[in-house]
C-alpha cells in the first residue's frame, strides 16, 4: 500500500518535472529564430509611435543581424511606461532610448551604454550627437517669454519624458517658473510628440513642450508649416541647425542589459562603431551612426535636480490649488522609484481650479475613438487587470493582488489583446494610458 502511495507520488513528481522541462524548452526555443541563430530583442522607445519607431530602426536591426555571427536582432517598440515591464520579464537585450530615460533605468537595472547616437539632420546635411528642448507658442501667441507661461496652459509628453518635459522644466526653474505649481495646467499627452504640436495649433494649449528639431522635421514632411509656431527662449548653438529653447545634451544612448555577456555586447560595440563606414551606412540605408558612449553627467545632474523637486513637491500641502490629491499620490511615487510612468498617465492634468479647466475635453483623435469602443467590450476584471498591467506590475504581483492565479492572470491578459485588437502589449499599455484606463480601478 505505502509502495503504491510512494510509486504514484514519484510519478507525479516526475510529470510536474517534464511538464517544467518542456516549458523551459519552449521558452528557450522562442529565443531561437527559425535560421537557428539566436535572437536579441532591441528596445526601442516609441515617441512616434510604433510604426514610425519600427521604420526608423528596422535598417539598424537588419544591420547588426547581417553582422553578428549566430544572432537575429528583433526591434520591441516601448514607451516610458511599459519598458520596465519588458526588463523585468527579460524581454529585451539592449535599449535605445533619450538620455534622461537611460539615466534612470540605469539605476535600477544596472544599464551600460555603450554607444551614443549621431542623428542625420536633413537640415544641415550632418551628423549631430547632441540635442535639445523647444518651447513652442502659436506665431500670434502674447506669450514672449518663458516668464509669460505664469497662468497658461501646457502640455507635454509625459513627465519622464527628458527632451519632452524634463529639460523645459530645468529652464523654466532658471527663469522663476515652477511648472508644477505657476502653470494653470499642465497636461501630460504621452506619445508621440506630434500631438503635442497639434494641441498648440488647435489652441487648446498656449505652450508645448517638444524635443528640438521635431518642428522642423514634421514642416520638411509638410505636415505642418514652420511659420505657424515661435520657439521660446531661443538658444543660439554653433552647428546645431534646430530651433532650441535649451542647452544641450549627448544623444541617445545604445545601452546593453546586464545580462548581456561579453562576447555579444563587445561584437555588437564594434558593428555599431563601424556603421561610420560610408560603404556600410549606404548599403543598409543607416541614416543615423554610433560613436564611442559620451558623458551623461549633466543628464543625471539635470535628473537628479529634478527628482529632488518632485519629492520636494510631495511635502507640499494637498490643498494647494495646483498640486492635488491625485498628482501628490503620483509624484510620491516618482520620487520613490526614480522617474516612474507607472502612476503619471498621458493626458492626465494638473490644473487650478480656473474657467479653463472646465472647458470641454478635445476631440478624441480618430485611432483612439476606435480603440474606446473596444474598450467598453472589457469586463471588470480584464479592467482591474489591464490597470495593474499599465502601472508596471508582471503577471505575480497582479495575481497576489487580485487573489487569482497567475494562469488566469495570462488567461485574461490573452484576452484584453484579443478584445482590443492592441498586436501587442506595449501598444495596448500606449492605449490604455492615452484613454485613462490606467487610474481609478479598485482592488476591493
Amino acid at each position: 500500500m505505502h509502495g503504491a502511495r510512494l510509486t504514484g507520488i514519484a510519478l507525479i513528481f516526475v510529470c510536474q518535472l517534464l511538464a517544467a522541462i518542456g516549458s523551459r524548452a519552449q521558452e528557450t526555443a522562442s529565443e531561437v529564430g527559425a535560421s537557428g541563430d539566436a535572437v536579441a530583442r532591441i528596445g526601442v522607445l516609441a515617441y512616434r509611435g510604433n510604426r514610425a519607431a519600427i521604420a526608423d530602426w528596422t535598417p539598424l536591426s537588419a544591420y547588426l543581424s547581417d553582422s553578428v555571427d549566430g544572432w537575429r536582432f528583433e526591434l520591441l517598440p516601448v514607451t516610458l511606461s511599459s519598458v520596465e515591464g519588458e526588463i523585468e520579464a527579460g524581454r529585451l537585450h539592449f535599449l535605445i532610448t533619450n538620455p534622461g530615460h537611460y539615466v534612470a533605468l540605469s539605476a535600477r537595472h544596472d544599464l551600460s551604454a555603450i554607444a551614443t547616437r549621431e542623428r542625420w539632420a536633413e537640415l544641415s546635411g550632418s551628423h549631430l550627437s547632441r540635442f535639445g528642448t523647444a518651447i513652442i507658442v502659436a506665431k500670434n501667441s502674447a506669450v514672449a517669454s518663458l516668464n509669460d507661461l505664469k497662468g497658461r496652459k501646457v502640455a507635454a509628453v509625459s513627465p519622464d519624458a527628458f527632451g519632452g518635459f524634463q529639460i523645459a522644466w530645468s529652464q523654466m526653474q532658471k527663469q522663476g517658473v515652477d511648472a508644477f505649481r505657476d502653470l494653470a495646467s499642465l497636461r501630460f499627452m504621452g506619445f508621440p510628440h506630434d500631438e503635442v504640436i497639434a494641441a498648440v495649433a488647435r489652441g487648446e494649449v498656449d505652450a508645448g513642450i517638444i524635443r528640438a528639431g521635431l518642428l522642423e522635421i514634421l514642416a520638411g514632411d509638410g505636415q505642418i508649416k514652420l511659420d505657424d509656431f515661435r520657439v521660446l527662449n531661443q538658444q543660439d548653438h554653433p552647428g546645431f541647425p534646430y530651433r532650441s529653447s535649451s542647452p544641450l545634451f549627448s544623444e541617445w544612448p545604445f545601452a546593453a542589459l546586464p545580462k548581456v555577456d561579453k562576447k555579444l555586447r563587445e561584437t555588437v560595440l564594434l558593428a555599431l562603431l563601424r556603421s561610420q563606414e560610408t560603404e556600410i551606412s549606404a548599403r543598409y540605408g543607416l541614416r543615423d551612426l554610433w560613436s564611442a558612449p559620451l558623458s551623461y553627467e549633466n543628464t543625471r545632474k539635470l535628473v537628479g535636480s529634478y527628482q529632488a523637486r518632485v519629492a520636494l513637491a510631495t511635502a507640499s500641502s494637498p490643498a494647494s490649488p495646483v498640486l492635488t490629491p491625485g498628482l501628490l499620490f503620483g509624484l510620491a511615487a516618482l520620487a520613490v522609484m526614480g522617474v516612474s510612468a507607472a502612476l503619471f498617465r498621458s493626458q492626465r492634468r494638473v490644473a487650478a481650479p480656473t474657467a479653463a479647466a472646465h472647458q470641454p475635453e478635445p476631440r478624441m483623435p480618430a485611432e483612439f475613438e476606435v480603440y474606446e469602443d473596444r474598450m467598453k467590450r472589457l469586463t471588470q476584471r480584464e479592467r482591474e487587470i489591464l490597470e495593474l498591467i499599465c502601472n508596471g506590475k508582471q503577471t505575480r504581483a497582479i495575481a497576489v493582488a487580485l487573489g487569482i492565479s497567475p494562469k488566469t492572470v495570462e488567461f485574461h491578459r490573452t484576452n484584453l489583446l484579443h478584445k482590443t485588437e492592441a498586436g501587442t502589449m506595449a501598444h495596448l499599455v500606449q492605449i490604455a494610458t492615452r484613454l485613462g484606463y490606467d487610474q481609478g480601478v479598485s482592488l476591493g
